[in-house]
């Protein structure tokens, strides 16, 4: 009886030790398996492409918004190759041409008149009805082809100056948030945009119905010549160089429309706005970036690894990805990767915001379908080979 209380005694003795051996064990062997394992931040990255100015201009417009999604091909902005204090001297040269032409295209008129009024002499001479059908048919080609010509001399221009004055306002709404110009220059120019608009709504609707009679004519010529065959008369040599003449005018009307310092930008892929460093109006040098452009989806995290743990991380070796942020998701990868250089962590990875820390950088592919955005902080951890 007296043996058995004192081993119970003993038991009772050992066993805080006992535990506190286990205790030690079980630390040593976390301690352990944590020296094997490394924990680390790092962060998502979509492909991000910056869009610059090519030339020194002034944005005309901007044709998206911060953070909308684009396809590749849109239209990102519209640049004007050149500065404000140079438009005074493009306005002033647009006008003339455009008095230039509009002066070209009247005289081309009364020419026309004059082999029209020729020709309706002439018909009293041939008894042949095809012959005179053949001239009034290429007379009223050639009248609805001036017409359309002559609406666009003046639309295209207007145009032009409808896309300035938009600029103008917008310039000015910007001026008027920073109290630098006056209400009634706004009015105004708001007033001249009303007025321009207007007239180009009159000239478009004259445009469409000039373009209708041209093809009109040019249907009653193609029945005509298939009922009857086409032979050379007299209302061709007639109208050749008139003809030739109005070519070239619509070249220099093309001219008007493809204005060579007009700069439009693309989105090179598709992707989401990110940035937007600049507005309508303003100056831009060449070179400057304008917007950027990202990915929706990111392909890649980077992460930095303290000097002393490099040792476990090299190419292939096998990680585990966490979302930081619900909803929680994780997947398993690997090193893609390994920078050739110390270089120092972004600050938002520090641990102390007033101690800044170096590492070399790791890649590592993210797995299709993870949930992620554009630089969103994720968690990472090496598994054990």
């Amino acid at each position: 009886m007296r043996f058995k209380l004192k081993q119970g005694k003993l038991i009772a003795r050992m066993l805080p030790t006992l535990v506190w051996v286990m205790a030690l064990g079980a630390v040593v062997v976390l301690f352990q398996f944590q020296s094997m394992r490394v924990e680390l931040k790092g962060i998502a990255f979509s492909e991000e492409q910056s869009i610059n100015s090519v030339e020194t201009g002034y944005i005309r417009s901007i044709e998206v918004r911060l953070y909308q999604e684009v396809k590749k091909g849109d239209t990102l902005a519209v640049i004007k190759e050149n500065t404000l204090a140079r438009q005074v001297y493009e306005d002033a040269l647009l006008k003339a041409q455009k008095a230039t032409a509009e002066v070209e295209l009247e005289q081309l008129k009364a020419e026309l008149e004059a082999v029209e009024d020729q020709l309706i002499r002439e018909e009293q001479e041939y008894a042949n009805d095809v012959v005179t059908m053949e001239r009034r048919l290429a007379v009223d080609i050639e009248r609805t082809r001036l017409a359309v010509l002559e609406v666009n001399a003046t639309l295209e221009p207007d145009r032009l100056a409808l896309k300035d004055l938009e600029v103008e306002i917008e310039i000015v709404k910007n001026l008027l948030k920073e109290n630098a110009a006056e209400a009634y220059e706004l009015q105004k120019a708001e007033a001249q945009y009303a007025i321009l608009e207007k007239k180009i709504d009159a000239s478009q609707a004259l445009l469409a119905q000039a373009q209708q009679d041209y093809e009109a004519a040019m249907l009653r010529k193609d029945e005509f010549e298939q009922e009857v065959p086409r032979r050379p008369q007299l209302a061709d040599k007639r109208l050749a160089p008139i003809k030739k003449a109005i070519l070239a005018q619509e070249k220099r009307i093309a001219e008007f429309i493809e204005q060579s310092d007009i700069i439009v930008l693309t989105a090179p892929f598709d992707g989401i706005i990110n940035t937007l460093t600049y507005k309508p109006g303003q100056t831009v040098v060449r070179g400057e970036p304008i917007m950027t452009i990202v990915k929706p989806t990111p392909d890649v995290i980077t992460a930095w690894v303290d000097q002393k743990d490099m040792d476990k991380f090299d190419v292939n070796t096998k990680v585990q990805v966490a979302s930081l942020n619900s909803p929680y998701e994780t997947f398993t990868s690997q090193i893609s990767d390994v920078g050739a250089s110390i270089e120092l962590i972004p600050e938002r990875l520090w641990q102390d915001p007033t101690r800044p820390e170096w590492g070399r950088s790791v890649q590592i592919t993210i797995q299709p379908g993870f949930a992620c955005i554009h630089n969103e902080v994720l968690g990472i951890r090496t598994l054990m080979q």
